[in-house]
Order: C-alpha cells, then structure tokens, then sequence
C-alpha cells in the first residue's frame, strides 16, 4: 500500500472518531451516556447537539480531505486543534469521571492518526500530495 493510500485510511479513520459524538445530533440520550451524563434535558440538550453537530462538520472536512488534497492541511489542522483542545482541558478541569477520560483518550488517539496522515502526505518540496 502506498504511502498516499495509508494517508487517505488514516484521514478516514480520524472523520470516524470524529463521527462518534456526532451521534448527539440524533440520539442526545446516547450521547450523554458516553460522556458519564446521568440526565440530559433542557440546555445540555441543545449543547450536546450543537457539539454534535460540529463534530460532524469536522468529520465532513476529513472525507472531504480524502478526496480533495489541497484541503487536507486544513483538514487535518482544525481536527488536531479540536482533539489537542480538548485532551489539554482535561487535566486543567480535574477531578473528570472516567467517561470523559475515555474521550480523550480516543482524541489522544485521533491526534496519533491525524499525525501520521500528515507523514504519509508530507513530501520534502512541501508541496501538497496529490
């Protein structure tokens, strides 16, 4: 398999992690039990949706970025942002229950795939991969 083509299943599987909070869009219940939430009703509603909802922009961007070369800097750079956030929150905001760990260990992992992406597309001139 070539280097592009690790890239391209790297990307894919980054806009997969990103997919599993988009669920909230549909399921808020669902999502709430992710994140150690034992009841979610009025503004947490909304919240957990709207979050939803951006992780799915940001999971658009990556399939897009699959495709689409001249967009995977930019891609990969606002999901790194979004995951790196959020795993250097965590710490700050201690103590966190054990769902919300879970999450930033699956965002430390997004990083790893967001990272070798990056690799896999890198070329010496700094030219974007075709």
């Amino acid at each position: 398999m070539s280097r592009h083509s690790w890239g391209r299943l790297l990307l894919g599987a980054a806009a997969l992690l990103n997919l599993l909070p988009a669920v909230a869009v549909i399921s808020v219940d669902r999502a709430g039990s992710v994140y150690g939430l034992e009841s979610v009703d009025g503004d947490l509603r909304l919240l957990l949706r709207h979050r939803g909802l951006l992780f799915a922009i940001l999971a658009a961007g990556l399939v897009i970025a699959v495709f689409r070369p001249r967009l995977r800097a930019a891609a990969i750079t606002a999901n790194a942002v979004s995951m790196a956030g959020f795993v250097a929150l965590v710490p700050l905001e201690q103590p966190v229950g054990p769902a919300l760990l879970r999450v930033a260990t699956l965002d430390a992992l997004g990083l790893v795939l967001l990272a070798g992406a990056g690799v896999a597309f890198w070329q010496p001139d700094m030219e974007v991969a075709e």
